[in-house]
């Protein structure tokens, strides 16, 4: 009956060392072999009693352009694909969505959060510009000490809209893998006003 004990006791031991070691191993994947996209950003910086210091990061290209004729069978955080693109200045923006995994190309897993419309006043209606998602990175994690000098230097180089975070982008899934403030990576900045 001991024995019995120790197997099961062996089982569970090694399932909750695998969870973690998986988890781990899928989030290197994306950063070793996903394909890396740049998006502008509009960051602020909350504390996560759970997680520590983060910068949380906005993103200017949360929606994608699409008539209102598409949107009729969307619900609110309803799953849909989002096809990235890069415009001509190297930043990633989505250039369409379907429900459906997309065969070929880049893209990313997202929510559908609301239909993005804008008020005509002259015609006293709504027009339909597209749709608004969640993305599912917001938040760049660094030293407690760092996060909030980070986090100001980030905001001020927004302003000047020179601030964006490299993301890796591997089959829907996303990493952020830097942040950029003035071209200089954030832990390089807050290390540098540190001293």
């Amino acid at each position: 009956m001991k024995t019995i004990y120790l197997i099961v006791l062996g089982v569970v031991i090694c399932v909750q060392l695998a969870v973690p070691f998986r988890m781990i191993r899928g989030r290197e994947r994306i950063l070793a072999d996903g394909q890396l996209y740049r998006f502008k950003t509009q960051p602020i910086d909350p504390v996560d009693p759970f997680q520590g210091r983060y910068v949380r990061l906005r993103f200017e290209a949360d929606t994608i352009a699409c008539n209102a004729d598409r949107m009729v069978e969307l619900q609110r955080k309803q799953p849909i694909y989002a096809v990235l693109a890069t415009d001509g200045q190297g930043f990633a923006y989505f250039s369409d969505w379907s429900n459906e995994r997309p065969a070929d190309g880049d893209f990313l897993k997202v929510r559908y959060q609301y239909a993005d419309q804008d008020w005509i006043k002259e015609s006293k209606s709504y027009v339909t510009n597209g749709i608004r998602i969640d993305l599912p990175f917001d938040r760049y994690y660094m030293d407690e000490t760092k996060a909030p000098r980070a986090e100001t230097l980030a905001r001020d180089a927004t302003r000047n809209s020179n601030c964006w975070a490299n993301v890796r982008i591997l089959n829907g899934k996303a990493l952020i893998e830097d942040v950029f403030a003035e071209g200089i990576p954030l832990r390089e900045l807050a290390a540098k006003n540190e001293e």
